[in-house]
């Protein structure tokens, strides 16, 4: 049986969970709604004890395409537009321990600090880490621009006041508020590289773990009203959006679905509404990162077969001929297609049009906007760190998959309920490496250098195309390992 902990703050008294250890606080509002399409406003005070023993809602949405690997995720958990909270797991209530401030992927659509896979308590039993997860406004609900209604950038700016709750408030539970590390994996990268180049947030934090990260700029005001027209069109409602504010939610995250379906092109990884380029958020923020952000230690990684996730569930993909595939070599490369086709091919042992389509999607969509962004920060004076998580996924024809590296983090793989990417697993093996991951990141959120005594040397990114680290199986090797696809 858990027993109950008690802490505090800015708003009322809070009740906890106290297991094996950790104090869990779950459903902590950071924020409160002010309506559909509003910025989100302060949180209320309370009387009395909140009780946060179990965990709250989610923001609104549909089941995530990545259920194919990462399984049923958010299945019986509650939706709600007033999710604006975020959960604390910390070995203690009093010291200054570093924090990991978790931001979920989900493509800018779904996902939610909330989520069992995203539950800290594994790494805070560490005892060298405090971990907050929080929710932010998904899909067209936290993304939306269009004149008239909604001013874009909802999703950016709870997640700034989740920022700026956990600066204020982390001290009450165990954490040092000047030792936040922001960390997030896929669109959650993508908002981790964001913060550290807006104004109003890089000196909140004092590094960034970025996982997955998809090389997507902000949209530009034009293009997202003209998205934003799109879905009215498809929704059947006047192009003002009015109707909008009062759609029931249902509708729009059927809508959304549908929309999606029509953007979809093959060998493609579609996304939808995100966050737009205005005074706040730059329309470089990678550059601007490199500015603001300069000197700050980075790590970053991707999988080795990110677009495995998305292209495995796909027949027509799997199945791909030589021609589907050389069309689409050539459509990117032009008259090097051919070549470049024939060399993705011939670098895989099991090498054919589907894994040359995969490495084609992972290299666009991750690596390469990975080693750029890496290589911009190291070139600003940052100290970084790159990785490649290169342990396959027994699950057919995914690969070392994007989402497969979450319960390595985590280490809370009994968490990942009915996980077609975990069927399968050696146990024994994959718990061995997720130590050794924590290990390296722990230690990388605690002084910004991932080494340690006994852990073989990572050395600092070069700048080049190639990570210098590659967690592959019980041991790290610094190596390219031949039998593994060099991208």
């Amino acid at each position: 049986m858990d027993e109950t902990t008690k802490a505090h703050c800015a708003q009322g008294a809070l009740k906890g969970s106290l297991n094996d250890g950790i104090h869990t606080f779950f459903d902590i509002p950071y924020a409160a709604n002010a309506g559909r399409f509003l910025p989100a406003i302060a949180s209320p005070t309370w009387d009395g004890e909140r009780d946060c023993t179990r965990a709250g809602p989610v923001f609104p949405q549909l089941a995530s395409r990545l259920d194919f690997v990462m399984g049923p995720t958010c299945r019986g958990v509650e939706l709600s537009e007033d999710a604006f909270r975020l959960n604390v797991f910390t070995p203690s209530l009093t010291g200054n321990l570093p924090v990991i401030f978790w931001i979920h992927g989900g493509g800018f659509l779904t996902g939610g600090g909330s989520l069992p896979c995203y539950f800290g308590d594994e790494l805070a039993r560490s005892r060298q880490a405090i971990v907050v997860t929080v929710n932010y406004r998904l899909g067209l609900l936290g993304n939306l621009y269009m004149k008239g209604v909604s001013a874009g950038n909802l999703a950016v700016r709870d997640l700034e006041l989740a920022l700026q709750w956990v600066k204020s408030n982390i001290a009450n539970f165990g954490g040092d508020p000047d030792a936040i590390v922001v960390a997030g994996q896929s669109a959650g990268a993508w908002f981790t590289q964001l913060l550290a180049a807006m104004e109003s947030t890089n000196s909140l934090f004092k590094a960034g773990i970025m996982m997955s990260y998809p090389g997507l700029p902000p949209l530009m005001p034009e293009t997202a009203q003209t998205l934003a027209e799109q879905f009215c069109r498809i929704a059947g409602i006047e192009p003002s959006g009015e109707a909008l504010r009062t759609m029931p939610v249902e509708r729009i995250l059927a809508l959304q679905t549908e929309m999606l379906r029509e953007q979809s092109v093959y060998a493609e990884v579609p996304v939808l509404f995100r966050p737009v380029s205005d005074d706040v958020v730059p329309a470089n923020p990678g550059e601007q990162a490199a500015r603001n952000f300069a000197g700050k230690p980075l790590m970053i990684g991707w999988t080795r077969e990110e677009a495995g996730s998305f292209f495995a569930s796909n027949p027509s993909l799997v199945s791909a001929t030589y021609q589907q595939a050389l069309k689409k070599y050539t459509d990117e490369f032009g008259e090097q297609g051919k070549q470049r086709y024939e060399r993705a091919v011939k670098r895989r042992i099991d090498g054919r049009p589907y894994t040359a389509l995969v490495d084609l999607g992972s290299d666009k969509l991750i690596r390469l906007p990975s080693t750029g962004f890496a290589a911009t920060l190291q070139s600003s004076g940052s100290n970084v760190f790159a990785y490649q998580f290169d342990y396959p996924s027994p699950q057919d024809a995914v690969g070392a998959c994007h989402c497969f590296e979450l319960p390595f983090l985590f280490g809370n793989f009994e968490n990942w309920v009915e996980a077609p990417m975990l069927a399968g697993l050696d146990m024994s093996a994959a718990r061995a490496l997720s130590t050794r991951i924590q290990e390296y990141v722990l230690n990388f959120v605690e002084s910004g250098n991932p080494n340690g005594n006994d852990l073989p040397q990572w050395p600092v990114y070069d700048g080049t195309q190639k990570p210098t680290m590659h967690f592959a199986d019980l041991i790290h090797v610094v190596t390219n390992n031949v039998n593994t696809a060099e991208h």
